[in-house]
């Protein structure tokens, strides 16, 4: 989308003014034509920025309905961190409104591997307890906050919930169906956060393989848990053949959920993906310093 500007060649010629872009998602699709805009940022030059003024956006049968339209593209290569890069901050292709320093120590960088649509750190296999699942495939992984669970393929799925239900044999849980997920457990009182649960779960983790070395991606339980309004607590990983849009994904999709409170970094002019664990509800309060003519 960032080369399909007016005046660029993969735009149509026939229309020197405007320009149709139309995206694909893991989860959906955005419709639209790109518009440009003067961005000046507080002792910065300003520029001449390329965005998407959508006007049709498809999401799931099952998604509420969007009111979202305007979409500022931020997903890989196609995205407004290209022709900006690290106006706003020391951040590295995180689009930050405002003066926001990464962190300095802790972080765990992987190299990006090329992908049109996605951000990925490589191939994963998934471990419960530091054990690995039974036959573990290795599936790409895939970071998309954009998707509120998280997704695996039907071989590891049913295996995780398999382990789950194994390690909680001599808990007091008891195991029911939520209202949107399946797979869902009730205490003798309803939980009001995950908190009051997650020391009953085993921590799961991803070792993801890049080159010839490897990295691992800790997911603690209240990083793939989430409560329901009644209380339960329930396994917000899903199986993605259960679901019509994700049915044929054939890749780990790591979504809202599970990066919570985890700093993920994506840095496109180094194509290196980061993460790192960060108390995200203490984090600065931060300055807007975008001024544009729209």
């Amino acid at each position: 989308m960032r080369r399909d500007v007016p005046g660029i060649p993969e735009c149509s010629r026939k229309d020197p003014h405007g320009c149709h872009y139309e995206i694909k998602y893991v989860t959906g699709k955005s419709e639209g034509d790109l518009a440009t805009d003067i961005i000046s940022v507080i002792g910065k030059d300003k520029k001449n920025i390329a965005f998407g003024c959508g006007y049709n956006q498809e999401e799931p049968a099952d998604a509420p309905p969007s009111s979202v339209d305007g979409i500022l593209g931020l997903a890989s290569f196609i995205e407004v961190t290209h022709q900006i890069k690290s106006l706003f901050s020391k951040g590295k292709g995180v689009l930050y409104v405002g003066d926001f320093n990464p962190p300095s120590r802790g972080v765990t960088w992987v190299p990006m591997r090329e992908s049109l649509f996605y951000y990925s750190p490589g191939l994963a296999e998934l471990f419960i307890d530091k054990q690995p699942i039974r036959g573990n495939p290795t599936f790409e992984a895939v970071f998309d906050s954009g998707t509120t669970y998280t997704f695996v393929p039907a071989q590891i799925y049913n295996e995780l919930v398999s382990k789950v239900r194994g390690t909680l044999s001599e808990s007091s849980l008891v195991e029911v169906k939520g209202r949107a997920l399946p797979l869902c457990w009730k205490g003798k009182r309803p939980f009001r956060s995950v908190n009051d649960v997650k020391n009953q779960f085993k921590a799961l983790s991803l070792k993801i393989t890049h080159a010839s070395s490897t990295s691992n991606l800790d997911i603690p339980p209240q990083n793939y848990l989430i409560v329901e309004e009644d209380g339960k607590t329930c396994l917000a990983i899903r199986d993605a053949s259960s679901d019509p849009v994700m049915k044929e994904l054939n890749f780990i999709l790591i979504g809202a959920v599970t990066m919570q409170d985890l700093f993920v970094i994506y840095n496109n002019e180094s194509k290196q993906l980061g993460w790192v664990r960060a108390q995200c509800d203490k984090a600065q309060e931060l300055e807007s310093v975008i001024d544009s003519r729209l």
